[in-house]
C-alpha cells in the first residue's frame, strides 16, 4: 500500500496556514507545520522555525520531517513595513533555504499575492509579468520581495506552483472572524457609518475556498505546474463589498458610504485596481472559485 503523502506547511500558525493545516488533516494528510513563537492546538506535528535568520531550524525541520509536499505560506508579520530585511529573509531567502534542503522530487507551492502587480490595470492574468516596482504605497517592499520569491521558485524548482491570492478573509482556525471584517460587522451592527473606497477594486477570497483550491492543487490527479490565481471569482470595489456585507447581515445598506482612495493619506498612491483574472485557473480546477455573494452566504449562513 502506498504511504500517504507527507505535507509541510511553512508558516502554518498564521491565518491561512493554520486553516490549511486543519483542512489537510481533515482530508487524511500526514501534516506538519512551522511556527515562530507559539504552536497552535492542531492535529499536526509542530516545528519551531526561524525564517528571519539562518539558524538551522528550517533545515533541521526539513531533514527530520522529510516532506513530499511543502506549501510556503510564511509572510512577515510587518506587511506594511518598508524595511527590506525581514521581508527579504522571509519571502525570498526562506524560499531559497527551503529549496536547497528539499528532496528534489518534492512539490513546492509558494503562496503569493495580488500585490505583485503595481500598475493598477486590474484583472491581471496568470501569465502577466509582475511590476511591483510601480508601487509607491505601504505595500511596496512586501510586494517587491513576494515577486522575488516567485522568481526564485520559478527559476529554481520545476515541480512547483505559484498560487497568488487576494484579500483573504473568513473564520480563523478557532472560529474567530478575521479582524478587518469583524470591525466592519461591528460598525454596521452599531449603526455607525462604514466608509469604503468606491474606486479601488479587489478580488476578495474566502479562506475556506482558498484552502479547498490549494488542497486540490496538491492532489496526485492535479498535474499542472506554474502560476495559478486562487482568488474569488469577482472583481469588486471596496464599497460594493461593504454593501454586500450589510445586505447579507440584513443591516442598513445606507450605512456604507463612499470615499475616493485619493482622499486617503495612507492609500492615495496605491494601485486603483489589483483584481486578478481567474479564467485560466478555473479551467483547471474542479473547485469552483466563489463570487462575493456566495462567499458571504457560506460565511454567514
Amino acid at each position: 500500500m502506498t504511504k500517504p503523502t507527507r505535507l509541510l506547511v511553512i508558516g502554518g500558525s498564521g491565518f491561512i496556514g493554520a486553516r490549511l493545516v486543519a483542512g489537510a488533516a481533515d482530508r487524511g494528510y500526514p501534516v506538519a507545520y512551522t511556527y515562530l513563537n507559539h504552536p497552535l492546538s492542531l492535529q499536526a506535528e509542530a516545528y519551531q522555525v526561524t525564517l528571519d535568520k539562518a539558524d538551522g531550524s528550517l533545515e533541521a525541520c526539513l531533514a527530520t520531517y522529510q516532506p513530499q509536499i511543502v506549501i510556503y505560506c510564511a509572510v512577515s508579520p510587518f506587511v506594511y513595513a518598508n524595511g527590506d530585511s525581514i521581508h527579504q529573509q522571509v519571502s525570498v531567502e526562506g524560499v531559497r533555504r527551503t529549496l536547497a534542503a528539499l528532496d528534489q522530487t518534492a512539490l513546492f507551492v509558494y503562496l503569493s499575492t495580488n500585490t505583485v502587480f503595481g500598475g493598477g490595470r486590474g484583472l491581471y492574468r496568470e501569465d502577466e509579468i509582475p511590476d511591483p516596482e510601480l508601487r509607491e504605497d505601504p505595500y511596496r517592499t512586501y510586494a517587491l520581495t513576494k515577486a522575488d520569491g516567485e522568481k526564485v521558485t520559478r527559476e529554481t524548482w520545476t515541480n512547483s506552483i505559484i498560487a497568488r491570492t487576494c484579500v483573504v478573509y473568513g473564520l480563523d482556525v478557532r472560529g474567530v472572524l478575521y479582524p478587518r471584517v469583524a470591525a466592519m460587522v461591528e460598525a454596521l451592527q452599531a449603526g455607525q457609518p462604514l466608509v469604503r473606497f468606491h474606486d479601488r477594486y479587489i478580488s476578495p477570497t474566502l479562506v475556506d475556498n482558498l484552502v479547498e483550491a490549494l488542497l486540490e492543487t496538491i492532489a496526485p490527479t492535479f498535474g499542472y505546474r506554474g502560476i495559478l490565481h486562487l482568488t474569488g471569482s469577482e472583481r469588486i470595489s471596496d464599497y460594493t463589498y461593504g454593501c454586500c456585507l450589510a445586505r447579507r447581515l440584513g443591516l442598513d445598506e445606507s450605512l456604507v458610504q463612499t470615499e475616493s482612495i485619493a482622499a486617503s493619506l495612507a492609500m492615495a498612491n496605491s494601485p486603483r485596481d489589483n483584481s486578478l483574472d481567474v479564467t485560466f485557473t478555473q479551467s483547471l480546477l474542479q473547485t469552483r472559485l466563489l463570487s462575493v455573494e456566495e462567499q458571504m452566504a457560506r460565511l454567514f449562513p
